[in-house]
């Protein structure tokens, strides 16, 4: 009778475990990064020369859930997939946006930052309200 309930304790857990884990997927869910062209919000502001057309002040990336972030680059914000794998985010490219021609790879520096290989900037978490916080 052990060897039975062993078995089947065993079955059970090995039935239970999957090789699609996502559980670093989750650790980025609901959190945003941004990159910032300027230091302060003032230096920004200084830099906005024409009151009919604003620069845009910072690049972000917002994990929305395990599959969907969306990111915004110049002043469209996209929609696009992605996975987490040896320690890279891959953001994949879409045909039918200029901005996602190729897949885009963040390499996770930690939970709080994370690297665009693309240019070697550094996108640090977002910790409150506003991009200069």
């Amino acid at each position: 009778m052990g060897k039975y309930f062993l078995l089947l304790i065993i079955g059970i857990v090995l039935l239970s475990c999957s090789n699609d884990d996502d559980s670093q997927n989750n650790e980025f869910v609901g959190k945003t990064f941004d990159y910032l062209f300027f230091e302060t919000e003032q230096e920004c502001i200084d830099a906005q020369t024409d009151p009919n057309f604003f620069i845009n002040c910072h690049q972000e990336l917002s994990f929305i859930d395990n599959e969907n972030v969306e990111i915004l680059f110049t002043d469209i914000k996209y929609s696009a997939n992605y996975k987490i794998g040896n320690n890279k985010i891959v953001i994949f490219s879409s045909s039918n946006i200029l901005e996602l021609q190729n897949d885009i790879i963040f390499e996770i520096i930690n939970n709080s930052s994370l690297k665009f290989i693309d240019n070697n900037t550094v996108w640090k978490l977002r910790t409150g309200d506003s991009i200069w916080n």
